[in-house]
């Protein structure tokens, strides 16, 4: 596993490249098994298990046709946006929060990032996909898996259980983000723990320099529950957005002092003049105060200056 964040830049670079190839290439990288594989489980009645290698040294079990794992199975790579800002944002020894981990590969990812003397915490509540992330992170002793979802109050919720194979829209929220997409999927309803972000940093004594919130419409009242740290740890926030509540949570967040950045070209992260105007356009912003608001810029540049190079560390 690649252990130098230059070293994971230059990977995803060639990861990235890989994703992005014209459709023809595609048929020979990842090549016609992988493609079989997929047509495959398509067909079948139940969602097929493989291991995949990930870009940055990592491997981990997907389920195939999900449509997280199908990329991941292809290209060792998924959301490159995202993916793209986390490498800008997490830094070596940080303490990360994931909130709404699904399979685990930004827990990994992170992990990667943070380097040996980081830590993080994978909160995902579904049983069904936590026992799937929790298998994923386990050879990584620096990710603790968490079987719980984080909002406003800990206790105890009812969430939308899609199945394994729309897991990624499974929800909290009385609306999700799952739409048509998935035809007249009913949800079963699975009660779950709750528990709050600053309860659970006061309980572990873990204090996020960054927290990843993908919590499909369920971003405010996770960040409701952590109040205090948002006071006093000041982490590094990357929210999934692109709706009116994801509007009204970053101008809260820009009356606390929070500056926003987001892109829509991986390569490049500009500061987004309004936070509110920004969270609606983009489908994913970050926000950060002080020396870290500074130095994401910054970074940016360091890593964009790092493409084509050879991922050889």
């Amino acid at each position: 596993m690649h252990t130098d964040p230059d070293a994971i830049a230059c990977a995803y670079w060639r990861a990235l490249a890989r994703l992005q190839q014209p459709a023809w290439r595609k048929l020979v990288d990842p090549g016609p098994l992988r493609f079989l594989q997929r047509h495959s489980a398509r067909r079948a009645a139940e969602p097929v298990r493989r291991r995949v290698p990930l870009f940055f040294g990592a491997s981990m079990d997907v389920l195939l046709p999900e449509v997280i794992s199908e990329q991941l199975h292809g290209y060792g790579l998924f959301d490159d946006l995202v993916s793209w800002m986390a490498l800008c944002a997490v830094q070596p020894g940080d303490t990360v929060f994931d909130v709404g981990a699904h399979f685990g590969y930004f827990s990994l990812l992170f992990a990667a990032l943070a380097g040996d003397s980081g830590r993080v915490f994978s909160f995902e509540p579904t049983p069904s996909t936590f026992e799937l992330m929790s298998g994923n992170v386990a050879p990584d002793a620096r990710v603790r898996p968490v079987n719980a979802a984080a909002g406003a109050t800990a206790g105890r919720l009812s969430i939308a259980d899609y199945g394994l194979k729309f897991s990624a829209w499974n929800t909290l929220a009385e609306a999700g983000r799952l739409g048509t997409s998935a035809g007249a999927i009913a949800p079963v309803r699975v009660e779950v723990d709750v528990v709050t972000l600053d309860g659970f940093a006061a309980g572990s004594g873990a204090a996020p320099g960054f927290v990843k919130i993908d919590a499909e419409n369920f971003e405010t009242e996770v960040l409701q529950g952590a109040a205090v740290l948002l006071a006093s740890s000041r982490p590094t926030l990357l929210l999934e957005s692109g709706s009116e509540r994801a509007a009204e949570l970053a101008a809260s967040l820009a009356g606390r002092g929070y500056r926003a950045f987001s892109t829509e070209c991986v390569g490049e992260l500009r500061e987004l003049p309004d936070a509110a105007a920004g969270a609606l356009h983009f489908k994913d912003v970050l926000f950060a105060t002080g020396a870290r608001a500074d130095r994401l810029q910054v970074r940016a540049l360091e890593l964009a200056a790092l493409r084509g190079r050879p991922a050889s560390r």
